[in-house]
């Protein structure tokens, strides 16, 4: 894995003009003499453990009351939580302890207050992988536990892996998705490449540094210096990567003990439950989120690997994470919110209701029973003009798009009966694989109905007198199947043919004729 990015982790500034190897040189000089400060402090005063200091965050300049222990008690709080990794305590790791006591408690208490978000996925993939679950503390030391986080050196997410070793750890990475980023997929690949690490070492403190600089790295300080312990190693160890160990056992004793030193986190993070719903292709997470009734930010968080406000056809059966607790208005209209979700919509379709003004097709959540969608070939009115001259009235017959929500005890059979349709064509409008429905689900209904217009209005016309073309610039992304889904009643055929095209490649920029 590429260098450390301690600047991210400590600093939180991802831009800083200054290199890494001054910054990192900046900070161990100053964890070097805050240690000497609190020493004069304890040696001029003769202050006895435990003693507070006043201190001021060097970043925000927020102001905490610090509580200093007795270093003999903090080794044996570090034997206490110590597990399958070793906890020791000495100079360097003191050192560390007094930067993010003094220095940055505010980082240390951000990690604090986010930790239970993340930690039950983090311990999830560790168990899975029979992994030491205090690994769930090298996020803090990554990332600052943000799934967005990018460093100088383009490395990404809570693991900050870089491009090349995400994809060779099974990562997707392409325009739409950025699965360094993905909570659980990148927790998953850090275990699978931490246990590669240990497994060439076995010797956790050895893996660590080498997750930090890279095993070829810490291969050849090996091989140079004969030594294979990491203590006996460290001063040796490449000075960006000479932190790194003592700061993991830094951050892992203040998130157990940082209470005690005068560190409280302000407002804790919780963990939220996901429900991972697949997609059926195509699904516009704006939609998504406006018909299930849950906010897009909260999508956007447990789906921070998301890059775009969709996913295209291609993405079918990818999985997206909602909320298990706000899922109950999804679940009872599951058929009807993906059903939408998944329709795109390039441009305003106009819809016209007998006694309403008009309103938008793609605002499919807005449409009242008797709506009619003018237009296209398929489920649209079908205009039949039979004259009447003695009123000039016209009656016409027109395809009207109902919806029916199902009551407790309704079968398909039944529904479909009601109508005067089939069950077939009930699934095919509803997208259905099997013929099950259940209570509370809105179904879509086409049904022939006969009115009576004024024979000189837009409704009593022709189909070929309403015929417009319209054009369709090609995006990124597009292919001539999710074209057609985009207009109500269009087929590949249909495209293929009023653009004299004999394949099914488009590119991007390219002017495709529909006609409506």
């Amino acid at each position: 894995m590429k260098i450390s990015k301690l600047f991210l982790t400590f600093s939180l500034a991802l831009c800083c003009s200054i290199s890494f190897q001054t910054y990192a040189q900046t900070v161990e000089e100053e964890s070097q003499v805050v240690s000497e400060e609190v020493e004069e402090v304890v040696e001029e005063s003769k202050i006895q453990y435990p003693f507070t200091l006043q201190v001021t965050d060097s970043r925000d300049g927020k102001v905490y009351q610090i509580i200093m222990e007795d270093p003999a008690l903090i080794e044996k709080r570090l034997q206490e939580i110590q597990q399958t990794m070793p906890l020791v305590y000495n100079e360097s790791v003191k050192q560390w302890l007094d930067f993010f006591m003094l220095k940055r408690p505010s980082f240390t208490q951000e990690m604090m207050e986010k930790k239970d978000f993340y930690f039950p996925t983090f311990e999830k993939y560790l168990k899975a992988n029979n992994m030491p679950e205090e690994l769930k503390y090298l996020a803090l030391l990554e990332s600052g536990l943000n799934p967005k986080a990018v460093s100088r050196s383009k490395a990404v997410g809570l693991w900050q892996f870089m491009s090349f070793t995400g994809k060779e750890m099974g990562l997707t990475i392409n325009d739409y998705v950025d699965e360094r980023m993905h909570i659980d997929k990148s927790t998953d690949a850090a275990c699978k490449y931490l246990r590669t690490l240990y497994r060439m070492f076995d010797d956790w403190d050895l893996a660590l540094a080498s997750y930090n600089t890279g095993p070829g790295r810490i291969r050849r300080t090996i091989k140079s210096t004969g030594l294979n312990n990491y203590w006996d190693l460290h001063p040796h160890i490449h000075r960006d990567t000479r932190a790194y160990v003592p700061q993991f056992i830094a951050l892992n004793y203040l998130m157990h003990y940082g209470n005690d030193h005068g560190i409280y986190p302000s407002k804790k993070l919780e963990f939220v439950d996901v429900e991972k719903i697949p997609t059926s292709g195509y699904m516009d997470l704006k939609t998504l989120a406006n018909l299930s009734c849950i906010d897009m930010e909260e999508i956007k968080a447990l789906n921070p690997h998301i890059k775009t406000t969709y996913l295209p056809e291609s993405f079918r059966g990818y999985e997206i994470s909602l909320p298990a607790k706000k899922l109950a208005y999804f679940n009872a209209n599951r058929a009807y919110i993906l059903d939408s979700a998944s329709r795109q919509f390039n441009k305003v379709e106009p819809v016209i209701q007998e006694e309403n003004p008009t309103i938008l097709a793609s605002n499919q959540d807005d449409l009242n029973d008797g709506t009619i969608v003018i237009g296209r070939k398929t489920f649209v009115p079908e205009l039949v003009v039979n004259k009447n001259t003695s009123n000039s009235y016209t009656k016409i017959t027109k395809t009207v798009k109902k919806y029916h929500k199902v009551r407790k005890g309704e079968f398909l059979s039944k529904i479909a009966s009601k109508y005067g349709v089939t069950m077939s064509e009930v699934k095919k409008w509803n997208h259905m694989r099997s013929s099950k429905v259940l209570a509370g689900e809105r179904l879509v209904i086409y049904v022939t109905e006969t009115q009576k217009v004024k024979s000189n209005s837009l409704a009593a016309k022709s189909p070929s007198e309403n015929i417009k073309t319209n054009y369709h610039t090609v995006k990124h992304g597009d292919t001539l199947w999710n074209i057609s889904q985009r207009y109500d009643g269009v087929t590949i055929d249909d495209i293929k043919k009023w653009n004299n095209m004999s394949g099914n490649t488009v590119k991007v920029g390219q002017k495709i004729k529909i006609k409506s």
